[in-house]
């Protein structure tokens, strides 16, 4: 029985002090070496995890650049039809016009404009340049962030019938989707150019 037996070790002629201390240090090894394994165990752990994360973090990066440069190849081959004007800051050609009203692009915008106002203005963003460049490039490169999976469809299919890159009928969206925040939130579009860094 452990009472019994340190009921022993105090009453001993041998050096009971001695005995007794050197249980208690027995004891207090060993709870400090679980314990510092235990911890180099979760600090191990938790270091694993984070690499993880930058790894994914990476990876997610790398895939939005290749998805974007994917895009912008695509939509040089068919330069001809831009929907866009490459002067900034960037606004639609006719052809850009004709194909956001036969489709009504807008009209899909206003059914996710909660969603889509509630994503800017969660970005804080006050750069009217950087606004720009995320509506445009992310409407492209992650569009279920602004559309309903049905809503993706339709503009899929708009690029289809249209003979043009997904990236120029995204692009409409996205340049119809900054003149509406800009204009709720008295943000003059000309202010892009001054923000811009290529023209600096």
């Amino acid at each position: 029985m452990p009472v019994d037996y340190l009921k022993e070790l105090f009453l001993s002629p041998f050096g009971s002090f001695a005995s007794v201390f050197s249980l208690f240090a027995v004891a207090f090894w060993l709870v400090h070496y679980i314990t510092k394994k235990t911890t180099q165990i979760n600090s191990s752990h938790n270091l694993l995890k984070e690499s993880v994360v930058k790894v994914e973090n990476n990876i997610d990066e790398i895939r939005r650049d290749v998805s974007y440069m994917k895009g912008t190849i695509d939509a040089a081959i068919t330069i001809k039809d831009s929907t866009t004007k490459k002067r900034s800051p960037i606004s639609l050609t006719d052809l850009g016009n004709e194909i956001a009203e036969s489709n009504n692009i807008e009209a899909m915008i206003h059914s996710n404009w909660s969603k889509i106002k509630l994503l800017l203005d969660d970005l804080k963003m006050n750069n009217p340049y950087d606004i720009q460049q995320y509506c445009v490039e992310e409407t492209f490169i992650e569009p279920k962030k602004f559309f309903t999976e049905k809503d993706f469809d339709k503009l899929k299919f708009i690029a289809y019938k249209s003979g043009l890159p997904l990236m120029s009928i995204t692009r409409i969206a996205g340049v119809l989707i900054r003149d509406r925040y800009f204009k709720e939130n008295g943000i003059d579009v000309e202010l892009v150019d001054k923000h811009d860094p290529n023209l600096t």
